[in-house]
């Protein structure tokens, strides 16, 4: 009797187990403010779809249907602003938007509104690089635990709770990681070098079970960003680029999490240089990333920019000085022109200042000009800066206005441009000033 009640445990289980892993159609509703003119996009499983709402009393509603089995984060986008959501199958809800915050409704509601949560404090970019790498750590350390808290006294389901604690240990590895690609590896503190290292060398840990929690894969790409710029190396962008492809090949076993890395930093590099990539880096992208929609952005992205090549007429802009007078790039006509893409709270634009101050002296009376344009949103801010620390060459301000970002197919920073004496690009993706190459290209201008 013994062994039939052990071989009926173990038949119920199974078929228990063949219950929780069938897909259920579970319905979740989204109310918007029939103002709101922000599209709103549900983000699952690598793919992202904007909802479709109709108009119901002074409201808008959604409706989304999925087949599910288990639970499963996913993100909702208002317009550019992400919210991270619970999706479990047979746990519907009702989501409402109002005042830039989500309420949730139903058989699942309470672990939505615990990821929702706007009582807590925040790590914000600007904690990167704006206060001491104690403090930033003190504040870190306390954030998370006070995240931690928060869930343990929310009494929630045990299968969200394992893997919450998941997601908030990688979003803890993101911040300390951030915190090196933003921030001066120099100006730590020794002790806290040491320990920041250590523990990021730890936080490389393959773990396919977590492939669906989104701050994994961010975590494990900015970790191996900054794991190579603790290593202190020397090269150009496109150099250290290489070097961060080739150590997740060599790192990683998971061909989902190599994809991820490689088409994220390629497209990166591409994007904020914009230029087409060459040799290595492209036989990398084509030998590990597959996905047709990924391919065919990437082959995009590198015709559009074949109009930034050498010789092509350079993006013109017009933007005003410190005193308020508008400087165009044609004012520059018979003259080479370097020009840097910078912002105020950039910590690695702030760090090539004193190497762009040793340029302007090197070539102080010479054929060139050295043009800073700034996309600080503050004016003031940015004036301030550039009387406190004294920055020479043409200073000029973009005013918010982002279309000369565009046109360059810019969307990171700082960003350097060489222009030769008729406007035309010698280099759209110039090395910084700080690249002992920058000067001996300067130096070799023709008539310079």
């Amino acid at each position: 009797m013994l062994v039939i009640k052990k071989i009926m445990i173990v038949l119920a289980c199974i078929l228990m187990s063949g219950v929780r892993d069938k897909s259920e159609d579970t319905t979740f509703k989204f109310l918007f403010p029939a103002n709101e003119t922000r599209k709103v996009d549900l983000e699952f499983q690598d793919q992202r779809t904007t909802l479709t709402f109709v108009p119901w009393d002074s409201l808008r509603v959604a409706s989304v249907s999925l087949a599910l089995s288990g639970g499963k984060y996913a993100c909702l986008w208002v317009g550019e602003v992400p919210y991270v959501i619970w999706l479990e199958a047979g746990k519907p809800w009702t989501a409402r938007f109002e005042g830039n915050r989500w309420f949730f409704e139903g058989v699942g509601a309470n672990v939505n509104n615990y990821l929702n949560k706007y009582d807590v404090e925040q790590i914000y970019f600007i904690d990167y690089y704006r206060i001491t790498n104690r403090e930033f750590r003190e504040k870190l350390d306390r954030v998370m635990n006070k995240r931690e808290e928060a869930l343990r006294v929310a009494s929630l389901d045990s299968g969200f709770v394992k893997q919450e604690r998941k997601r908030l240990r990688y979003i803890k590895n993101n911040h300390l990681a951030s915190a090196v690609v933003y921030g001066e590896v120099e100006d730590r503190e020794s002790d806290l070098l040491e320990d920041t290292y250590a523990e990021l060398q730890k936080a490389v840990i393959e773990d396919t079970t977590s492939w669906e929690i989104p701050e994994y894969r961010e975590s494990m790409d900015r970790v191996m960003h900054a794991l190579i710029r603790m290593k202190e190396l020397k090269g150009s962008f496109y150099d250290i680029s290489l070097e961060l492809l080739r150590q997740t090949i060599s790192t990683f076993k998971d061909e989902r999490l190599i994809e991820y890395i490689v088409n994220k930093n390629v497209m990166a590099y591409m994007k904020a240089l914009s230029v087409g990539t060459t040799g290595e880096m492209d036989s990398i992208f084509r030998n590990w990333v597959h996905q047709p929609i990924l391919v065919e952005a990437y082959d995009n992205l590198c015709r559009a920019n074949r109009k930034l090549e050498k010789g092509q007429p350079a993006v013109p802009f017009t933007f005003p000085d410190i005193n308020g007078k508008e400087i165009s790039l044609s004012d520059f006509k018979g003259k080479y022109v370097y020009v840097d893409l910078w912002a105020t709270w950039c910590g690695p634009c702030n760090a090539e200042i004193p190497s762009l101050k040793k340029l302007e002296e090197e070539f102080q009376g010479r054929n060139i000009y050295f043009v800073s344009i700034s996309c600080d949103k503050s004016q003031d801010e940015w004036e301030k800066f550039v009387k406190e620390r004294q920055m020479g060459g043409i200073q000029l301000h973009m005013r918010g206005d982002n279309k000369y970002m565009e046109e360059l197919g810019n969307n990171g920073i700082p960003r350097f441009l060489l222009i030769d004496r008729e406007g035309n690009f010698i280099d759209a993706s110039m090395s910084r000033p700080s690249d002992p190459k920058t000067l001996k290209i300067l130096r070799e201008l023709e008539g310079i």
